[in-house]
């Protein structure tokens, strides 16, 4: 009988430990069973990829940042926002490229775009297994966009300052969480310090700072701190990172006027891409067979948002790059059956933004019983996430209204707040999940459209090797959009 209660005793206690290790996803190691083998497939095939991709690709898109990263690795002051095209940007990531081409030259300032391409699909996939209502079943499709997504792929590979900047807004989800899971001061330090050094990169991260402040409130309210210690914490984190992340804008302030100016205010090339607004149209064209039958930029659709941002998004729906199969028939064709299949993922994404703001709606954050710990971390997370998302997806609507020039409207700009799509997309896939038929019908269109992914880049790859382009190359578009065509 003694021997029964000890193995008793022994089971709770080694049930007991599983769950205490359950409750801290994020300070355990990767647990690699058998089922998980296809996660770490996706992986390793999407890092071989991009180290592929790398390879034969040119060093810049439509964004010329050399003339940026030049001049402060010969002074190690910024220009001000007037001197080049680019230098409106906050300088983070033109110190640490300078720094690489002092060492190697312009390759080895590409070479810090694959480090970071690479670092940030590895946070994504840790990310994802660490989040405990992840379905396991649903990781690897999750994980399969990031991946093999072309254009994802190819901006966190150019010499550009999106290739940090992607990086930095998966980090500051990865941060949110693991404050989530651990709020110590530790925690709120390297929250506060990951969106100072992002605001000192790119100013999309200005519309980071309502959901994260957001974030840590409830996140404080739900481990019942006090009010001075809430008010402490809030302070300390909009002290550091204002005090890293203000540089830039003070300075176009002092000395234009304007925190936020960009080539927009200063540049004449404004001109040739207007106007892309016709009235309501534009707003509410969402006939994706004209993307079909145009799958690059055109008069057809350069006045419609809808179009542009989703275009832009799955495909290369402007000449952004040495890879030219998107301006070569039949190859351009590939664009045409990528722009329906990935009606799929984005229907699944938005049906993810309504499920989650549904849930948000209905429970709020403080509803949920404190048994149910694991769905109120949840909600606030995934809300707070998608709340980031949506003001990241304004802010392109916002600035292309105020400015009316179609080059605003590339879904490339929401890549900061990818990882927000992911868990949209997850939302979506978890949904359909309740019908047996509509899950394979979804698991289908995902493999077709990983394999026209896959397809679209083998063709620019072996192109780029047989028919070489120069790799300083930054004028990618052939021709003139007519603006008052249709």
């Amino acid at each position: 009988m003694s021997r029964k209660k000890s193995r008793a005793a022994k089971s709770q206690h080694d049930g007991s430990e599983r769950a205490l290790s359950s409750d801290q996803p994020l300070a355990i190691p990767f647990q690699a069973p058998f089922n998980s083998y296809p996660f770490f497939f996706v992986l390793a095939a999407g890092i071989l990829v991009r180290v592929i991709a790398f390879a034969c690709m040119g060093y810049f898109n439509n964004d010329n940042h050399l003339p940026v990263i030049e001049y402060i690795a010969e002074r190690w002051v910024p220009p001000d926002s007037a001197q080049f095209n680019q230098a409106y940007h906050p300088p983070l990531y033109y110190f640490l490229a300078a720094l690489f081409f002092r060492l190697g030259s312009l390759p080895a300032v590409h070479g810090l775009s694959l480090i970071l391409s690479i670092a940030t699909l590895l946070l994504i996939a840790h990310l994802l297994r660490q989040l405990p209502w992840m379905n396991e079943k649903i990781q690897p499709w999750c994980l399969a966009l990031a991946a093999f997504q072309p254009q994802f792929i190819m901006f966190s590979l150019f010499v550009s300052n999106d290739t940090l900047a992607i990086f930095l807004g998966v980090l500051i989800f990865y941060q949110c969480r693991r404050l989530q899971v651990i709020p110590s001061s530790f925690n709120y330090l390297l929250l506060a310090i990951w969106l100072g050094l992002s605001l000192l990169t790119k100013a999309v991260f200005l519309v980071f700072i309502l959901p994260i402040i957001f974030f840590i409130w409830v996140t404080s309210r739900q481990n019942s701190l006090s009010g001075p210690q809430l008010i402490s914490r809030f302070a300390l984190f909009m002290l550091i990172a204002g005090i890293l992340g203000c540089y830039k804008y003070l300075e176009n302030f002092f000395l234009f006027g304007n925190p936020t100016i960009n080539n927009l205010d200063l540049g004449l090339w404004t001109q040739q891409q207007r106007p892309t607004w016709i009235g309501s149209q534009s707003l509410f064209d969402f006939n994706v067979l004209k993307l079909v039958s145009n799958p690059v930029i055109s008069a057809s659709t350069v006045h419609s948002y809808p179009l542009m941002i989703y275009g832009s998004f799955w495909y290369a729906l402007i000449p952004e790059s040495t890879f030219r199969s998107n301006l070569i028939p039949p190859f351009h064709r590939l664009g045409s059956m990528i722009y329906l299949v990935a009606l799929c993922p984005t229907l699944l994404m938005l049906a993810g933004v309504v499920r989650i703001g549904m849930a948000a709606m209905r429970f709020g954050f403080w509803s949920l019983p404190e048994s149910d710990q694991e769905a109120r971390d949840r909600l606030v997370y995934e809300g707070s996430l998608l709340l980031t998302l949506l003001l990241n997806f304004f802010l392109i609507l916002a600035v292309g209204w105020r400015y009316d020039v179609w080059s605003i409207f590339q879904g490339r700009l929401l890549f900061p707040s990818y990882f927000a799509l992911l868990l949209a997309f997850t939302a979506g896939m978890e949904w359909a999940e309740a019908s047996r038929l509509l899950s394979l019908i979804i698991r289908c269109l995902m493999i077709a459209l990983i394999a026209l992914f896959l397809a679209y880049l083998i063709v620019d790859i072996s192109l780029s090797i047989l028919y070489p382009v120069n790799p300083l190359r930054t004028k990618h578009m052939p021709y003139v959009i007519d603006m008052n065509g249709r």
